[in-house]
């Protein structure tokens, strides 16, 4: 999967402007850069002097804090599915340690998949059901690729 138009690109998402880099043909920043039109007056770049002399690892691999690798992620939607096959207990434990971690409406959003999951939210959720003392197995109603965009997944 890969970014074809710039509407896809989320409004705050930082662009890099150095054509040079020597990784600009897999970063997300500068892909979505050559895909900005032109009746587009301004974008959010990052400061130019910043990512002037991008720098590579001993392994060769992309050292710039900026870079953002065209890759997706799994994002999960829903997990009524999952609810109906606690018990009344664990149900009531896992309801009570979700709200406290997202507040009632956000939760109730996620729970429905009005919202999707990101991978680090699907991990919160994954301990906090083993935490609980749920077995079965942890399928959410819907799971989707998306282009990762904050580099989520590679968040603790």
């Amino acid at each position: 999967m890969t970014i074809t138009n710039f509407g896809e690109v989320p409004l705050q998402f930082q662009l890099c402007t150095n054509g040079d880099c020597p990784w600009r043909a897999t970063c997300l920043r500068q892909i979505a850069m050559r895909l900005v039109p032109d009746s587009v007056q301004s974008v959010n770049i990052i400061n130019p002097n910043l990512t002037a002399h991008p720098e590579a690892t001993p392994q060769g691999d992309p050292a710039c804090p900026f870079y953002r690798k065209n890759r997706t992620v799994t994002y999960a939607r829903g997990f009524i599915g999952m609810e109906r096959r606690m018990t009344v207990e664990q149900f009531r434990c896992f309801r009570a340690e979700c709200l406290s971690i997202y507040t009632r409406n956000p939760f109730y959003e996620r729970r429905k998949g009005v919202l999707a999951l990101s991978p680090s939210e699907q991990a919160i959720l994954c301990r906090v059901l083993h935490r609980i003392g749920f077995s079965g197995d942890i399928r959410f109603d819907q799971i989707e690729e998306r282009i990762d965009w904050d580099d989520d997944a590679l968040q603790p």
